[in-house]
């Protein structure tokens, strides 16, 4: 007896075509499931900046669980969370607008603040054009005059890629805040954060904020004196707490063990209230 045309042998079982045809969109369907998951959760660690099972990441909160500031009403945001954004397109390593909008909308009620790492100015001009107008705000960077001071340790993760990433954002001289209305407000210091002397700020600042070097030493060196920096009931944020800078991520959760710093939600910012 001979097989017909429009069937055939699998695993010496006579199948049809049609039978073929789907099994082959079953295998097909099930490739493209496997890889819209897999691209799923590298999207969920990418936006939500961690992943989607780690014991070891922070706490998540929302940014009305931080200040009284972001009050929820029947509409949403209450405007005492209003601020003055500037976009991120054509930015350098930027902080979104949700990110930068947290920031901003604190520095409304921060009179001395301070930034480590100001990189092109954007987020130091929103901070200082957000501040009351008796404020100050503090922020430190390399130049390309300075910059060979920069040294990060032997033992930081992926240690050339950062310092590469550093130096590439310390090639700035002037700023977003540069020659604004709000320029008299910022003091700007150029050096290495690790050998900057933090003693005039000591117990100053409502508001500190660590987004320079992400090498792990350097995180390390700057949230120790952010912390000192930072008056009780103050706040220290971090910026890219995700995965993929692992000097942040490694530090801040072992950090977290022993203090209560957050995630806030939808950003890579992490927070601490001093006490």
């Amino acid at each position: 007896m001979g097989i017909r045309p429009d069937s055939g042998l699998i695993g010496g079982k006579q199948v049809t075509n049609l039978e073929i045809v789907l099994l082959v969109l079953l295998i097909v369907s099930l490739g493209l499931a496997g890889w819209a998951l897999k691209y799923g959760l590298k999207e969920r660690r990418r936006r939500k900046g961690r992943p989607l099972f780690d014991g070891s990441a922070l706490p998540e909160v929302n940014p009305q669980d931080i200040d009284e500031i972001f009050t929820e009403n029947e509409t949403g945001t209450a405007l005492t969370a209003e601020a003055v954004l500037l976009g991120e397109q054509g930015s350098q390593a930027s902080t979104t607008l949700d990110e930068v909008w947290v920031l901003a909308a604190l520095a409304k009620k921060s009179r001395t603040i301070f930034e480590f790492g100001t990189c092109t100015g954007r987020t130091t001009y929103l901070l200082a054009r957000n501040a009351p107008d008796d404020a100050r705000v503090g922020t430190i960077t390399l130049t390309p005059e300075t910059m060979d001071s920069y040294h990060a340790d032997d033992s930081d993760p992926d240690n050339a890629r950062w310092t590469q990433i550093a130096k590439d954002e310390s090639m700035f001289t002037s700023f977003h805040y540069s020659g604004t209305p709000v320029e008299g407000k910022v003091e700007q210091i150029f050096g290495d954060s690790k050998e900057f002397d933090e003693t005039k700020w000591a117990g100053t600042c409502d508001l500190t904020f660590i987004d320079g070097s992400h090498a792990y030493s350097y995180v390390k060196s700057d949230t120790e004196k952010a912390i000192r920096m930072t008056k009780k009931g103050g706040l220290v944020f971090w910026h890219d707490y995700s995965p993929p800078c692992v000097g942040v991520w490694k530090y801040l959760n072992e950090l977290g063990q022993s203090l209560p710093i957050k995630h806030i939600k939808g950003t890579r910012l992490a927070v601490l209230r001093v006490s």
